[in-house]
């Protein structure tokens, strides 16, 4: 019997003569059932250049039985024990998934609050492939500044770096990492062979998969891509289908992945004429699926601020990618947008970080200084929503992550000042302050967001004159803090409660959190 870790992912190996036919398009399944009765079925299998392998990952403690299915008499009937044994993996929490008790937000499958704080890479699998080691230090350098998401594609071929444009900034060779050493399936791009996965680079992704699960980093996947020169197989053929089943089928028992039918889906759009081909991938995607992963769809249309598109309805929730250059404006949009969909809400790409050192990257009309970027986070943060981060030179074909911005550790605090909030039980809800943007599980907690700094008032009229209040204050620019015990008046009626900023510099923005009872009282 196999001793596994619980959430841990292991590997069981078929083998068989398949003759002449194409290996890839012989499918075999697996049912593992728990002996308390929890079943997870029809788990695919996938074909690994020389064996076949079905990848599980245990959820329950306990022991389960796994048996093989297939038409195929040397791959069917394999049967397999695991013994589940208690998680050591501190980082490790299971499935990332919707929080049971709070439908607009993250949690993991053994209950912790998943607080999404995305870091763009779009080519963080070519970065791997060049030099694995390195790709480990920086994973490790972004997840210690606060980053627990990458949002990246599967594949990628050319970016903004390695295309003639009219951009006259430097490219660095050294740091070019597009086109990818090696192509997803067999041939190359420019002469594909699409019946067929090119092995090697999806062994190369299985140890960039398994060192971020390891590290608790959740991978939102953008399956596809469509401009990014990428010669895919023909829309909704055999090729076409195999290639979503397979990819699905080889990562879906790590529980840190999220999947995104692809970045900029609004490229499908244009390319099909309407939403059928995406919905399409939707159920291909659900019907490989055996854990139920979260499922969702970047920039589905172009012009999608305020709408809610039927891709989006049928997502676990909604990604977007929307340009407003306003604090308060991105928030409004996130509260909007989730009072529409009833699902958690993330904005990938709502502005451009300028790298400390100017390279051919990318550049749009929100292309901004670090702290228009920061205050544009805390604000989307603040309606309730989640961010994905985007510096210059990380999240395109030019990977370059040092010299290391200082921005970086202002959102290792951003983090840890969230997570001491309850957030996924508050709701976004600016009428609680005269001015500002305010976060709130009223009686008991609150966040106030004053991107222009200042001071304001707060309606705590839920709260009890004799319970005392903590109150915390964070400049985010420079991470300086300021804590205490709220003071109240004899005129305590809490409906025009003062707010008052101790920082010397009042117009710096800042945020502060209220606490009713005390910290930890929650």
């Amino acid at each position: 019997m196999l001793e596994v870790q619980q959430y841990a992912v292991c590997d069981f190996e078929l083998y068989a003569d398949v003759g002449d036919k194409n290996p890839f398009a012989v499918e075999v399944t697996a049912t593992f059932t728990h002996e308390l009765g929890g079943v997870v079925e029809n788990l695919p299998g996938f074909f690994d250049g020389d064996k076949w392998v079905v990848r599980f990952s245990p959820g329950t403690e306990g022991v389960w039985t796994g048996c093989s299915r297939s038409e195929l008499s040397g791959l069917d009937g394999s049967e397999w024990r695991v013994q589940c044994v208690a998680n050591e993996n501190r980082d490790v929490h299971g499935l990332v998934g919707i929080d049971p008790e709070y439908p607009q937000r993250f949690a993991w499958s053994d209950g912790a609050p998943f607080l999404y704080l995305g870091f763009e890479c779009d080519w963080l699998f070519s970065y791997h492939q060049a030099d694995a080691e390195r790709c480990y230090r920086h994973v490790d350098l972004v997840a210690s500044r606060g980053f627990n998401c990458f949002v990246m594609n599967l594949y990628a071929h050319t970016g903004f770096g390695s295309r003639p444009n009219d951009d006259t900034r430097p490219v660095l060779p050294e740091y070019l990492f597009g086109p990818p050493e090696m192509y997803l399936f067999e041939g190359g791009n420019d002469a594909p062979d699409h019946e067929r996965m090119n092995i090697d680079f999806f062994r190369d992704f299985d140890r960039l998969m398994r060192y971020l699960h390891g590290q608790g980093i959740v991978v939102h996947l953008m399956l596809q891509v469509q401009n990014k020169q990428v010669n895919w197989p023909a829309r909704e053929t055999e090729a076409d289908d195999r290639f979503w089943r397979y990819a699905v089928a080889r990562y879906q028992a790590f529980g840190n992945v999220i999947w995104d039918v692809g970045k900029e889906s609004k490229n499908l759009y244009r390319e099909m004429g309407d939403h059928d081909y995406v919905l399409d991938r939707m159920d291909i995607i659900r019907g490989a699926d055996a854990y139920g992963h979260l499922l969702t769809v970047h920039d589905v249309e172009l012009r999608n601020a305020g709408t809610l598109s039927e891709p989006d309805r049928q997502s676990d929730f909604v990604t977007d990618q929307v340009h407003l250059s306003d604090a308060a404006r991105y928030n409004r949009e996130a509260i909007r947008r989730m009072r529409n969909s009833g699902t958690p809400y993330v904005n990938v790409e709502y502005g451009y970080e300028l790298a400390e050192e100017q390279l051919k990257t990318y550049r749009g009309r929100t292309t901004a200084e670090w702290d228009d970027i920061l205050k544009w986070t805390w604000a989307i943060y603040a309606a309730g929503a989640y961010p994905c981060y985007y510096y210059d030179n990380t999240s395109w074909d030019l990977i370059k992550f040092e010299p290391v911005p200082e921005s970086w550790m202002r959102y290792r605090e951003l983090r840890d000042f969230l997570e001491g909030l309850p957030f996924n039980q508050m709701v976004g809800d600016n009428e609680y302050v005269e001015r500002g943007l305010c976060l709130a599980l009223a009686g008991d907690a609150y966040l106030v967001y004053l991107p222009e700094g200042g001071d304001t008032r707060i309606d705590l009229s839920d709260v009890q004159e004799e319970t005392p209040i903590a109150v915390d204050w964070m400049a985010i620019l420079t991470g300086e803090r300021s804590s205490g015990e709220m003071e109240k008046s004899d005129f305590w009626g809490g409906f025009n409660t003062d707010l008052v900023n101790p920082f010397g510099d009042k117009d710096q923005p800042c945020v502060v959190g209220l606490w009713v009872g005390g910290k930890g009282s929650i």
